[in-house]
């Protein structure tokens, strides 16, 4: 748990108001020391260094001298520390944008979702065309202030219509936000679904038919209703869909989605939507046979659970082949399936994407390390090891174990040891850590 840092915070902000800078630079800093996942310290400091630098902003040649151990220190493996060198750096040099990215997808990484939530309003206060930025905002908001997420995200695609990403956040946070507050999904905006008065009334009698078991069945038979009048009318086949899947009526979901593909072949959403309806039966198959203890039932069903990933992620990476996101997806379930040198290529793509980087350095490492090409599997491996956000992470502690593995094949057992020694003194019962311990002893 972080210690509270409200009231130093506090002092630091009213240093801001009396344009005592300096001093608010030092508090806010000493506060993100003692909580790094501070939002308000994160913003904040920023805030301070752009009005301290605000009528003499460093030279270059000033910055490149006086910032020197603060890149150097910005390689440091260790998460909170690349973090403190980000912020000295920024300190000087408030408007650099790539530092501020940098220092925001390291807080990420280590799990410190508000303070890279800081230092991305920060940035959008100080960069308010960065397109990234606001995009990783819309990301980074939409399940805690759906309302700012979508500003965020219009105002990103205000600046380029055609960011795919911005899309399709947009797309399906304005889908969840009218699910969860008025069941009307076919809306754009929060601002739309309050547009008509009529229509909020509506939407409202919506809502309040979903609030009880009883107004569910209500909702969806009104739904059905509406459905068998204007069978073709696509808007009310799709919430009948989404509100069979909110009730849990997953074959009844399956055909209204075929339902909506049936009128527009091209609906990607619709698509996903059935593809991940399938996935989930067979996850909920494969669950079943394993609380049965049924071996050979779960053995089946684990393979036709990766097959449906691979075919469903196929689809949608040829759908949207610039969706890195989607490739590391496809990338984790061909590895698990055993397809190594396909798995490579997606991975290969899918560390282009910042917020992927560490996981498919991770990946790549381990496919180059089952082709025994292990020059190329410890390349990867080690890079990742740079980016890691520590033992206290299944993924970092997942990299060492495969850094270990590969010594072991390379015939350096004490280097290997080293490896697992590091996670047993974290985790004694990760995989088989303690039998590798004492088998390199």
């Amino acid at each position: 748990m972080a210690i509270d840092v409200s009231k130093q915070i506090a002092k630091a902000e009213a240093a801001f108001q009396s344009r005592k800078y300096d001093l608010a630079i030092e508090i806010f800093l000493q506060s993100l020391e003692i909580d790094p996942d501070n939002r308000r310290g994160r913003r904040g400091v920023r805030m301070a260094a752009m009005k301290k630098t605000e009528n003499a902003y460093p030279s270059s040649f000033s910055i490149r001298i006086s910032t020197a151990p603060a890149r150097a220190a910005m390689l440091n493996p260790n998460a909170e520390k690349r973090a403190s060198a980000c912020e000295s750096y920024l300190r000087t040099d408030p408007k650099n944008a790539s530092v501020a990215h940098k220092l925001a997808e390291t807080l990420e990484k280590a799990g410190y979702l508000n303070g890279a939530i800081g230092t991305y309003e920060a940035l959008v206060a100080t960069h308010p065309k960065n397109e990234d930025a606001l995009v990783n905002l819309g990301r980074l908001l939409g399940a805690r202030e759906p309302d700012a997420a979508l500003g965020h995200l219009e105002k990103a695609l205000s600046l380029n219509r055609k960011n795919q990403q911005a899309i399709k956040l947009r797309k399906d946070l304005a889908a969840e936000i009218s699910i969860v507050r008025t069941g009307f999904e076919t809306a754009r905006t929060t601002h739309d679904l309050l547009r008509n008065k009529d229509q909020a009334k509506q939407l409202q009698e919506d809502d309040r038919l979903q609030r009880t078991a009883s107004g569910a069945g209500d909702y969806l038979s009104k739904l059905k209703a509406q459905v068998e009048e204007n069978p073709t009318h696509t808007p009310t086949l799709r919430k009948l869909a989404i509100a069979y899947m909110q009730s849990q009526k997953y074959d009844e979901a399956v055909e209204a989605w075929g339902r909506v593909l049936e009128l527009d072949a091209t609906d990607f959403d619709a698509r996903v939507k059935l593809g991940d309806l399938r996935i989930s039966r067979c996850q909920r198959a494969l669950a079943i046979a394993k609380k049965e203890k049924n071996v050979e039932k779960t053995k089946l069903l684990r393979r036709k659970l990766l097959d449906t990933q691979i075919v469903e992620f196929r689809t949608r990476v040829a759908e949207h082949p610039t969706d890195l996101g989607l490739r590391h997806q496809l990338g984790q379930a061909l590895l698990v399936s055993g397809e190594i040198d396909e798995a490579i290529g997606e991975f290969q793509k899918a560390v282009k994407d910042p917020r992927k980087r560490f996981e498919a350095l991770s990946f790549l490492g381990e496919c180059f390390l089952r082709k025994e090409l292990y020059d190329l599997a410890a390349r990867q491996l080690e890079r990742a090891l740079e980016e890691s956000p520590g033992l206290n992470s299944d993924q970092g502690k997942r990299v060492v174990y495969n850094l270990g593995l590969l010594h072991e094949k390379q015939g350096d057992v004490a280097a290997a040891r080293e490896r697992y020694l590091s996670i047993y003194e974290v985790d004694v019962s990760y995989r088989d850590v303690a039998q590798k311990v004492t088998q390199t002893g």
